[in-house]
């Protein structure tokens, strides 16, 4: 069955104009390093995964950057078969300036043992060459490949406001 196209808009319900779809620019690529997950049935009746991040690296427009260990991705099973995920590390970009990355939203399994995900992400930055990361609003891609337990990729797009 394919969805139907919304025709309403914000004029529908009483504003002046509409802003129409938001435009997407590619921000960043981020390959993670995963360790061993740790998976555990909760007293709550939940399936709880956590995912260290052992590391990885990112590349942006203009920079470049390296996860720092110690970060993880906690996830819970959903009975559909996929997770809710939320994940929280820490890039260091070549220049020394962190960023702390908080990227959640849900990873489904694909017929050929793959994860596909959609996720929303916020980006920490101190001020300074690289704050305009921090004032972003972004949108993700996330790919865990079959067979491939050491490594999830993600795209990140920025959804400016102009």
């Amino acid at each position: 069955m394919k969805p139907e196209t919304l025709s309403a808009d914000m004029t529908t319900l009483g504003a002046s104009r509409t802003l129409g779809a938001p435009m997407l620019e590619k921000a960043c690529v981020i390959r993670a390093d995963i360790g061993p997950a740790l998976e555990f049935r909760t007293t709550q009746g939940t399936t709880r995964a956590v995912f260290p991040i052992i590391g990885g690296e990112a590349v942006g427009n203009g920079w470049s950057g390296r996860i720092l260990p110690g970060g993880a991705d906690f996830a819970i099973a959903l009975p559909d078969g996929s997770y809710a995920i939320e994940a929280r590390y820490c890039l260091e970009l070549e220049d020394g300036t962190p960023v702390m990355v908080t990227n959640a939203g849900r990873m489904v399994a694909q017929a050929d043992g793959s994860f596909l995900g959609r996720t929303r992400a916020e980006l920490e930055v101190p001020e300074g060459p690289h704050s305009p990361l921090g004032h972003a609003v972004y949108f993700g891609t996330a790919l865990a490949e079959a067979g491939d337990d050491d490594h999830v990729y993600i795209e990140l797009w920025a959804a400016p406001v102009r």
